[in-house]
C-alpha cells in the first residue's frame, strides 16, 4: 500500500484558508442576514428595506428577506451542466513503483529474550467491607 502525504506551503495555506472562508461566507449569507433581522429589526429596516417611504405596506424588511431567499433558491435550482464522455480528457500516467529495499537491517536485530515473567494465581476472594 502506497501512502502519500500532501505538504502545503505558506502561500498555498493562505489560499486554502481564503477558499474555505469564501465557501463558508457564501453558504451562511442568508442565515446571517436572517439573524441580523431577528436581532436588530429597526437597523435592518433602516439599512436594507426598500419600502421605507411606504409605511402603509407594513413590509418591515420582509421584502428584502424574501428577495434574498428567492435569489438563494434561484442559485440552488440552476441545472448542473451535463458533461459527456466526449468532453472529458482521459489520460493515464504510469506511477513509479515504490519498493522498500533494505528497510530493515537484519544484522543489528536484538534477538535475546528473557523469561522473567511469573504469575501467582490466588483462589482467595476478598469480601467487601460490610457497612
Amino acid at each position: 500500500m502506497v501512502q502519500t502525504q500532501v505538504h502545503i506551503k505558506g502561500g498555498q495555506s493562505v489560499l486554502v484558508g481564503l477558499f474555505i472562508a469564501f465557501i463558508l461566507i457564501s453558504n451562511l449569507r442568508f442565515s446571517c442576514m436572517y439573524v441580523y433581522y431577528s436581532i436588530d429589526r429597526e437597523g435592518f429596516i433602516e439599512r436594507l428595506c426598500e419600502n421605507k417611504d411606504k409605511p402603509e405596506l407594513k413590509c418591515d424588511g420582509k421584502c428584502m428577506l424574501a428577495k434574498m431567499l428567492q435569489a438563494q433558491t434561484d442559485e440552488d435550482e440552476r441545472p448542473m451542466p451535463i458533461i459527456g464522455w466526449e468532453q472529458v480528457l482521459v489520460f493515464f500516467v504510469k506511477l513509479p513503483d515504490f519498493r522498500l529495499q533494505n528497510a530493515i537491517d537484519t544484522d543489528n536485530v536484538y534477538h535475546h529474550y528473557t523469561n522473567n515473567y511469573s504469575y501467582r494465581f490466588s483462589y482467595v476472594l476478598n469480601k467487601p467491607p460490610i457497612t
